[in-house]
């Protein structure tokens, strides 16, 4: 068996809104005219669109189409490893994204792409919102250019026919956006506090998660305190709940082996509180090893009654404030469990579900799914009791057993290796051992199931959540296809 920036007013072509799967499909793609541009004229470096957008900014989105030789030839890698059907699904990779671009933003203009844009359109694309000395929320979006001049003969062009237009040409980036109030509020921006690529925040979170094919940053904390800004994002509300504070920035990369998107969550905290926690106890993934071999999906992790414990005293007041929380408490006084310290009668210190058949059942309705839950170091004798049957219960009821300090709650039928064991996991989940929380999917039953002609070929969806140090928490989510 196998989060973003607000967007302009109505009815005006918001520059950034670059679809997705097209960045992607480029991305994985690695040829067609860009590589060819790339290869004969400046492939590697170049200024980022942070280096000519305001530090200030409260939010930023890039795309990224200029890659490292390393990166480039990670494209490459993976986009060999696809299966076949999604490789047909890609098209060609002759497909220009610059062309895809234009016809999006300006589908009723005559542009011949190929003589009056291709020439000077160049592959890094930013935009930065901010909140103007008007206190309103203005944009503007840095367009790489390979050509001043030719870029500033045809966006006058374009500007002669769509009044929504606004623009300007210099170091290497035509800068867009829908007012010169804008344009001329983003020079007063940089120059009272410099550019985003200058801000020592910004370039410390980026670092950290690290560069990718596109990539999103805001300092949602400065938002909620912004009353503009607060009203565009539907944030006012936060402001009821005291001061809150935190960053947030998401990437996607594509490596060698896999496609990854990466979330992290930086300081969050509300009236100098963190959200989270100040310290957590190290994660790790080995609960998920022994699981069946034949687990459909699959989640858990190791500490995570201590990771419970620490996110409970580090939001104590705000848990214990929540309406029914005297009687959900008395409920589980009875039961014999006081929390938070005794979460790990329930989650023991390692704890781990695998699901092994969909088939059976659409998952969210009918039918029975076959599962195995285990909990090293659980109350086994509170699971039993959780579990017996009632006269409430309808249908099977899962059995509760124990192998050595493990309690073992299970339904249905198991397979009988470990899912430690399986090649497609262990690649899959390689570099998230230390993550507090992981998911497993194997894409093979899943494209068995979808009736496709290559399931093999699907490998193992990942994905993890880890705590950090002063209330931050990353998340992780991973495609790793097996090649044919």
């Amino acid at each position: 068996m196998y989060g973003g920036p607000p967007g302009p007013p109505p009815g005006r072509k918001p520059v950034w809104l670059i679809p997705v799967s097209i960045v992607v499909a480029i991305a994985l793609v690695g040829g067609g005219v860009w590589a060819s541009t790339a290869l004969v004229s400046n492939l590697f470096g170049g200024p980022q669109p942070e280096s000519v957008l305001p530090g200030s900014s409260l939010a930023f989105a890039k795309v990224d189409l200029k890659p490292t030789g390393g990166q480039w030839a990670s494209y490459a890698q993976f986009y060999e490893r696809l299966p076949e059907t999604v490789k047909d699904d890609l098209g060609s990779a002759e497909d220009d994204f610059g062309q895809e671009l234009f016809e999006e933003m300006y589908p009723d203009l005559n542009l011949d792409y190929a003589s009056e844009v291709e020439p000077w359109l160049g592959q890094r694309f930013g935009v930065a919102v901010w909140e103007g000395a008007g206190q309103e929320l203005l944009f503007a979006a840095a367009v790489a250019v390979e050509d001043e001049d030719l870029a500033e003969e045809t966006l006058t062009r374009i500007q002669a026919e769509d009044d929504t237009l606004f623009f300007e040409v210099s170091d290497d980036f035509a800068l867009l956006s829908d007012s010169q109030t804008a344009l001329n509020d983003l020079h007063t921006q940089v120059e009272q506090h410099g550019t985003l690529e200058d801000d020592e925040t910004f370039s410390a979170d980026i670092a950290d998660i690290g560069d990718g094919v596109a990539a999103l940053w805001t300092d949602y904390g400065a938002l909620a305190r912004s009353e503009t800004a607060a009203s565009e994002v539907g944030l006012e509300d936060l402001s009821e709940i005291g001061e809150v504070t935190g960053r947030f920035a998401a990437v996607v990369r594509v490596e060698s082996e896999y496609l990854e998107f990466e979330t992290k969550v930086f300081n969050a905290g509300v009236d100098g509180t963190v959200l989270f926690a100040d310290s957590v106890p190290p994660g790790g993934i080995t609960a998920l090893h022994d699981l069946p071999d034949n687990s459909v999906v699959a989640f858990g992790g190791d500490g995570l009654d201590g990771v419970a414990q620490a996110v409970w005293e580090a939001n104590r007041e705000s848990i214990e404030s929540v309406p029914d929380y005297e009687d959900t408490d008395a409920l589980l006084r009875e039961l014999g469990i006081r929390l938070p310290a005794d979460f790990h009668k329930i989650l023991g210190t390692k704890t781990a579900m695998g699901i092994t058949d969909l088939e059976s059942s659409d998952f969210f309705g009918s039918g029975d799914v076959s599962f195995d839950l285990r909990l090293t170091g659980a109350d086994n004798q509170l699971w039993s009791d959780l579990m017996a049957p009632s006269g409430y219960s309808y249908g099977p009821t899962p059995t509760v057993t124990a192998d050595g300090d493990t309690t073992v709650v299970s339904m249905g039928t198991a397979g009988t290796g470990r899912l430690g064991d399986d090649p497609v996991f262990r690649q899959t989940m390689t570099g998230l051992e230390e993550s507090h929380l992981a998911l497993y999917m194997d894409l093979r039953a899943v494209a068995e199931m979808e009736e496709d002609a290559y399931p093999e070929q699907w490998g193992g969806l990942g994905g993890a959540l880890r705590f950090h140090e002063a209330g931050s928490v990353s998340a992780v989510l991973r495609w790793v296809p097996s090649p044919a």
